[in-house]
């Protein structure tokens, strides 16, 4: 078989130019999907890139010949190390060829993956290069006068900056210096000024945060230097324009630096900054219903407060407004927005039981029992009633983790809640008739109180809900 991918390779790199285009489409698919044999064959590569190159220039061929050069440059990494001048060269004039917008940034990420196998200390200068096109573009968005015929969008050129951060992920050994830290630090000014200037602009925002979550994910602890400006920026623009990607911006931050002990409180005070507006936005008549996105980007950034640095936010103020919300969004029936509502949910009150961080679990375990003596039985009322009249039948499994993580707290006082959430259940219809019977209600208690694992909770939790469907 691979013979015959030889054979065939051969062939094609040898077509005349004057062939039928629908041929030289078809063939230069061809050579993308023959990536692997290219990269076994290394002495195919100056012939395969030439072919296809010749395509690249071609109104017709341009988007399916990037497409094929970003399979190879996925496949054939190391040997196309030889070749980053010329995926540098192309990348600095991607504009001239008549590409998609899919096929321009296809070619960024193969570049990207290449440029991530070049020796460290070349890296820093080749991905300057390789931003610099879209930060001159950004440049010239930011210093030109509305109406003089350049194009006004910004998104273009955020989209290609931030699937090049995304994919540059070199190898770097513990105590060396991140080659892309430098890059990312001249970049953000730019960035910074981007964001500010369209800041009412949901669209461009959402670009803006996630081209900086790629940064920070690409140089994870080397950026902390970008952490407070950055912060700043968010809170104050989040105060006046709340888009609920900060919200997830703020999650990324903390799952990057809520370890490190110099950075918890600055963390801590971003989410309390964070939070007024978001709960503003939430307890407006409809708050929850209307604005399910950030309602799931609040609670996993809670999520990956407690993940990351439980002790932190348990024994912060605004912990209590933070669990009163999700107690009040459990009834949400929004997909994504309940998932996170409930893993929230789930990990805090596990922290009272995980010996994960050793160091401080009798004072988490502390805490968490403060939390739930004060919210336990609301919490546990709220989840009856979403599960019996709000929830569907696929929310069950998360929400039986969150009854399953009380009882390990403390499954006798659980009894006692679950009891009377029970009591306060309707037991008939407007009409009159008789939806559940005292003895269904003394059955399903004790189904749940006596589990000795999580899916008979669940079990238990779908025949019961059925009484009232």
């Amino acid at each position: 078989r691979e013979a015959h991918s030889v054979s065939v390779l051969e062939a094609v790199v040898q077509l005349p130019d004057n062939v039928n285009l629908a041929v030289r489409y078809t063939s230069i698919e061809l050579v993308g999907e023959l990536n692997e044999v290219v990269d076994r064959n290394p002495r195919f590569l100056d012939p395969v890139l030439h072919y296809l190159m010749k395509g690249l220039r071609e109104k017709v061929l341009a988007s399916a010949s990037a497409k094929a050069i970003q399979s190879i440059c996925s496949s054939c990494r190391d040997h196309m190390t030889q070749h980053f001048e010329g995926l540098l060269e192309i990348a600095r004039s991607l504009d001239t060829f008549s590409l998609s917008h899919e096929a321009a940034i296809g070619l960024l990420k193969g570049t990207a993956l290449v440029l991530c196998r070049l020796p460290l200390d070349k890296i820093t200068k080749c991905l300057s290069e390789l931003c610099a096109v879209q930060v001159l573009a950004l440049k010239k968005l930011l210093a030109q006068e509305p109406g003089n015929g350049l194009a006004t969008d910004p998104t273009i050129w955020l989209d290609r900056l931030a699937v090049i951060f995304r994919h540059t992920n070199p190898i770097v050994e513990n105590g060396q210096t991140h080659p892309c830290q430098k890059v990312i630090h001249e970049i953000w000014p730019v960035l910074s000024e981007t964001l500010n200037k369209h800041q009412g602009d949901n669209r461009i925002v959402e670009r803006c945060c996630r081209c900086l979550r790629f940064a920070v994910r690409c140089v994870g602890k080397g950026s902390a230097a970008l952490l407070q400006p950055l912060v700043t920026q968010m809170v104050n623009v989040y105060r006046v324009h709340p888009h609920s990607c900060f919200l997830y911006l703020g999650s990324i931050l903390v799952d990057e630096y809520g370890m490190e002990e110099g950075c918890r409180q600055g963390l801590l005070d971003m989410v309390q900054a964070l939070c007024m507006p978001t709960f503003q936005l939430l307890e407006q008549p409809n708050g929850l219903r209307d604005h399910p996105d950030t309602v799931d980007d609040l609670f996993r950034l809670a999520t990956r407060f407690i993940q990351r640095s439980p002790a932190t936010l348990l024994q912060s103020q605004i912990i209590v407004h933070i669990l009163n919300c999700a107690i009040a969004a459990v009834i949400l029936d929004h997909r994504d927005a309940n998932c996170s509502i409930m893993k929230f949910l789930r990990d805090l009150i596990h922290t009272g039981v995980s010996k994960d961080h050793e160091d401080d679990f009798e004072l988490r375990k502390g805490l968490i029992k403060e939390v739930m003596a004060q919210h336990g039985q609301h919490l546990v009322n709220q989840l009856l009633q979403a599960v019996c009249f709000c929830l569907p039948p696929y929310t069950l499994p998360d929400l039986a983790e969150v009854i399953w993580e009380i009882m390990q707290i403390d499954r006798a006082i659980f009894c006692r809640w679950l009891e009377t959430s029970l009591k306060s259940l309707p037991k008939e219809t407007a009409g009159g008739a008789v939806t559940v019977t005292h003895k269904q209600l003394t059955d399903f208690h004790k189904q749940v109180t006596s589990a000795d694992e999580c899916k008979k909770v669940c079990w238990a939790l779908r025949d019961f809900t059925r009484l009232f469907r």
